[in-house]
């Protein structure tokens, strides 16, 4: 048992000690790209379940196919309605996936400025 100990441990030193310096160059690097492109998937997935594209390209077709001026008016009134509370809620999403990400970035700087602050 003991001799396993002592082969293994220089072993175990260095993959904690390698894992420890890679941590930060990892997190900003490979770890905020992956976060990103999450983020920008998760934003775009909302846009388009959101449907805001189609809302505007439709905003002058009047509703069931009725071409008097009253229902016009009440289609373009609805529609525009309609992508005003939509562009909203995908502000909503997009400035909570920011918020998050930005948390994300500070993080490792919050937990070792802790850590600092316990030693001292």
């Amino acid at each position: 048992m003991y001799q396993s100990f002592f082969l293994y441990a220089p072993k175990i030193i260095f993959d904690l000690l390698f894992d420890a310096l890679y941590f930060l160059p990892w997190w900003y690097g490979r770890g905020l790209l992956r976060v990103s492109a999450r983020a920008w998937f998760f934003v775009r997935d909302k846009e388009r379940e959101l449907a805001i594209v189609v809302w505007i390209k439709n905003v002058f077709k009047p509703l069931y196919d009725d071409y008097n001026w009253q229902n016009r008016l009440k289609s373009v009134i609805l529609r525009i309605g309609q992508i005003i509370l939509r562009a909203i809620i995908l502000l909503f999403w997009t400035a909570t996936v920011l918020i998050l990400m930005l948390g994300y970035a500070v993080l490792p700087v919050l937990a070792v400025w802790e850590i600092i602050y316990q030693i001292i």
